[in-house]
């Protein structure tokens, strides 16, 4: 596996809206982490937020409710205002988003509020392909009603925070380390908090541990280099050792649980100057029950009452999530069966029960009938209806076990392969996507098309898993139509688009090259991107003498389908300006000018400042 271009914790720069990191072996890249999670916008400018209430009538306790809840969030990177900041001290280094995989999340309240522990209790965050992440959770009868009231009502009182990570090169400093597993998980012991640790306190305790006998750093002579040396030792022991868990206090950091039987007996040497892939942690705050009041004041609907269930001794309502975008293709229909095999003598015939996953779908229910005494576990498959040359084809999944009331679907699970292809609003509000799958298929060509724009942001191609040779391609269209631009063929997987994704975006530079054909000592122009003319802060001034006959001008293009620049002659302060010229295109090379026609640019007898 290639490591290049991946983030390196190694290089972080410091901007004002936080940490950035350099992309490893190419100088030019940089990626910026989220600064914090919000609520992704449906086609329709809705919220992907849902709750469904599931009501069950007949028991002996009256009516009783639960729900379902699910939030789709993205990452919010304010890119362009960070690579305007970036762009003053690196003008060559063009800034990408980071996007997290996976995490917990909860909600949190002010304790006089009295929120259910069931609301605060952090939930998986799952990464569902491009640039999201999905909270699914069955919630009982109180947290339900309560979450109804504030969606229903508008009341705003309930954020949440996020921990998640992320994939990048360790640090690495000129050191090795020795160290037992086994005994290093002892001294570590004093370090956590509830058996979780912060990659902070690891460090903290390495630091402290140095030259002990169960482990060593070599290669250190100062505090510094000590305290270095312990930091990207414990990246590497988190990133070879342990998972992500929900902390105590998210305040404090993002915490890990290590895995005490993979910390064996033994002598390990890390030389801690090597490249070695470990996970980031991250705490980003989120406030969904914002994003809903905002709906509601629009007119969207966040909630669904489900269609009454009659209540009975054994039945069970199992929720499952397919954690599905809402746009499909390549799939005619897609679904899960669940069967729960005899149990004789108080249940003696097979349970089965079904759900199908139309568009736009974010949970279904399944309700089931066992035996009184009987613990919910069941036996579950998926399938899909798949396009091919002779019409739909029915495929299967593999049968999967599950124990509980609350299913959410793997993307794996499914017997296709879904390929998810997301491109932020940025994007959108400047052009149309033209998304294109190939492949083979036992020799015979495969194909999917589809279009993003401002009505579909998100769409999920259902691939066949015996697809070989799968190649996605991206064609931009501007709104009106005239110009275009396109990535270059990439294999076919996940694909998160931003106008960042386009090699055009980011710094740009030209040279500009002047042919002093008149005896000028001096002429002067201003430059400015071709989207951005009656921006002051985006206009260069370019000066050219006999001496220096040849400049670059440096520029930072926000929309690539708008990369080109335009030029004027530079007049006196008490002259209008002159008119700018046409787009030019940076790719075409040099600007060439002759100090003769500047002439043509001034009022007669007046020269100002170009002298």
């Amino acid at each position: 596996m290639s490591l290049k271009g991946m983030p390196d914790w190694s290089q972080p720069l410091q901007t004002g809206g936080g940490d950035l990191y350099f992309a490893y072996a190419e100088p030019r890249r940089a990626y910026a982490p989220p600064l914090e999670l919000r609520v992704a916008v449906e086609p329709d400018g809705a919220p992907a937020l849902a709750l469904e209430l599931i009501r069950l009538s007949g028991g002996q306790q009256g009516p009783q409710v639960f729900g379902l809840l699910s939030i789709r969030f993205t990452g919010h990177y304010a890119l362009a205002e960070r690579q305007r900041d970036l762009f003053a001290a690196h003008p060559d280094v063009k800034l990408e988003p980071l996007a997290p995989r996976g995490g917990f999340l909860r909600f949190q309240a002010a304790e006089a509020l009295g929120i259910p522990d069931e609301l605060l209790a952090p939930r998986p965050l799952i990464w569902s392909g491009a640039g999201s992440l999905t909270f699914a959770a069955q919630l009982g009868q109180a947290a339900t009603l309560m979450l109804n009231d504030a969606l229903v009502n508008g009341m705003v009182v309930v954020t949440a925070v996020a921990e998640v990570e992320a994939w990048g090169l360790a640090s690495r400093v000129p050191a090795r380390v020795e160290y037992n597993p086994a005994s290093l998980a002892g001294l570590l012991e004093d370090a956590a908090i509830d058996g979780k640790f912060t990659l902070a306190a690891v460090a903290a305790r390495l630091a402290g541990l140095a030259d002990s006998a169960s482990f060593s750093l070599l290669g250190v002579t100062t505090d510094a280099e000590r305290i270095a040396a312990a930091n990207a030792c414990a990246e590497r022991l988190i990133g070879r050792y342990a998972k992500l868990a929900p902390a105590a206090d998210p305040a404090s950091g993002a915490a890990y649980v290590f895995d005490t039987a993979a910390l064996a007996d033994g002598e390990v040497s890390w030389d801690l100057s090597d490249e070695v892939l470990v996970v980031r942690g991250m705490i980003l705050s989120a406030n969904p029950l914002d994003a809903a009041r905002q709906a509601l004041a629009s007119g969207f609907r966040l909630t669904r009452e489900a269609p009454v269930v009659t209540f009975a001794t054994g039945l069970h309502v199992l929720s499952v999530f397919p954690n599905l975008p809402p746009k499909r293709i390549g799939v005619v229909m897609l679904g899960t069966e669940v069967r729960v095999p005899p149990r004789p003598p108080d249940r003696p015939q097979t349970v089965t029960g079904s759900a199908l996953f139309r568009e736009g779908e974010t949970s279904k229910t399944i309700p089931i009938r066992l035996s009184a005494s009987e613990a919910v576990a069941f036996d579950y498959h998926t399938f899909a209806f798949v396009v091919g040359t002779g019409g739909a084809q029915r495929l299967t999944g593999s049968l999967l076990h599950h124990e509980g009331l609350l299913l959410t679907l793997s993307p794996d699970s499914f017997p296709v392969r879904f390929v998810r292809v997301e491109a932020t609003q940025a994007l959108l509000a400047a052009a149309s996507l033209n998304i294109r799958c190939s492949g083979l298929r036992s020799g015979v060509p495969w194909g999917a098309e589809a279009a993003l724009d401002q009505t579909v942001s998100t769409l999920a191609v259902a691939v066949p898993r015996d697809v070989t040779d799968g190649v996605l391609t991206v064609v931009a269209t501007t709104r009106e139509g005239t110009r275009t631009r396109s990535l270059a063929p990439r294999p076919l997987e996940d694909c998160w688009l931003d106008l960042s994704s386009f090699p055009t975006a980011g710094p740009a530079r030209v040279e500009i090259v002047c042919d002093f054909d008149d005896g000028a000592g001096l002429v002067a122009i201003e430059c400015a991107p071709e989207d951005r003319l009656e921006d002051a802060d985006a206009v260069g001034l370019v000066r050219l003498t006999p001496a220096n006959s040849a400049r670059q001008w440096r520029w930072l293009v926000l929309n690539p389908l708008h990369d080109g620049f335009c030029w004027r002659w530079l007049r006196g302060p008490d002259q209008p300006a002159a008119p700018w010229s046409g787009r030019v295109d940076p790719a075409a090379g040099p600007l060439t000018l002759k100090s003769s026609a500047r002439t043509a640019a001034w009022p007669p007898g007046d020269m100002g400042g170009a002298q």
